[in-house]
């Protein structure tokens, strides 16, 4: 499979004439569905967007901002964003936008238990996910676990950003790291209005499966706990309500730590 170009979009848009967007050599489009956890409401656009660019034969996805809202309850901000697709295909998934300072403040520990009560529930409903960052978040904030479990991708874009596509670019991410480049937030596209972010999926496969939900054995989770990855009593969520809603059996991880602890 070759390079295949799309774009992410918003309410910032307006309305998208997406018969130009196709003609204009668009193959996939990531697309606000809800607002930050903060309301749970719908994109304005978005029920206009996932018709137009479904048919016209765009592939599509849909990507959901976590801040601070969303660490205080992942589950409810998951559930909302569930509630709003109705079940409906996603043929580019499901992707977790990592941008916040909030969030970022949480370290490499927390991020990666949020990333897979997320996932668990994105992926139990049927839909691929993958993890949006920049450079900077993918190598200091992102657990080696989840660069193994999960597809990136990644933004990117020069300081004279004009939309242009640099096949060449230095600032290109790596195969290895991402499935996926933003490459500008200043492009033009045919049947938009102003500017747009533009993205290039690198191996052209934008019709993607769910994995299976990420599940550890009780016995690894257990040595995370004493790892302290997974909090305590008293952090906000706190340990017994992070391992249950990642479909772990508290009680059963519990008897093997005091286990490993006492003996």
């Amino acid at each position: 499979m070759s390079e295949v170009f799309g774009i992410d979009v918003s309410h910032y848009q307006g309305k998208i004439n997406w018969q130009k967007v196709a003609a204009d050599g668009k193959r996939f489009a990531i697309l606000k569905c809800m607002y930050e956890a903060q309301s749970h409401r719908i994109d304005e656009t978005f029920e206009d967007n996932y018709r137009g660019a479904g048919a016209y034969g765009l592939a599509r996805g849909v990507y959901i901002f976590i801040g601070g809202a969303s660490i205080a309850d992942p589950v409810s901000d998951a559930n909302a964003l569930l509630s709003h697709l109705k079940g409906r295909p996603l043929e580019y998934g499901i992707w977790l936008d990592y941008e916040s300072d909030k969030l970022a403040a949480l370290g490499v520990g927390k991020i990666k238990d949020l990333t897979y009560i997320y996932a668990n529930m994105f992926r139990q409903a049927g839909y691929y996910c993958g993890i949006y960052c920049n450079k900077v978040w993918y190598e200091n904030l992102i657990h080696d676990s989840l660069k193994s479990d999960f597809d990136f991708w990644i933004a990117r874009y020069p300081k004279n950003d004009i939309g242009a596509y640099n096949p060449t670019s230095k600032l290109r991410p790596s195969y290895k790291m991402a499935v996926a480049w933003q490459y500008s937030s200043k492009g033009k596209v045919d049947g938009i209005k102003g500017n747009v972010d533009l993205d290039i999926d690198f191996d052209g496969v934008v019709n993607l499966i769910a994995k299976e939900p990420c599940k550890k054995t009780n016995e690894q989770i257990a040595i995370e706990v004493l790892e302290g990855i997974w909090g305590t009593a008293k952090t906000k969520p706190s340990r017994k309500e992070l391992l249950t809603r990642a479909g772990y059996d508290y009680n059963q991880i519990q008897k093997i730590v005091n286990k490993l602890i006492y003996g």
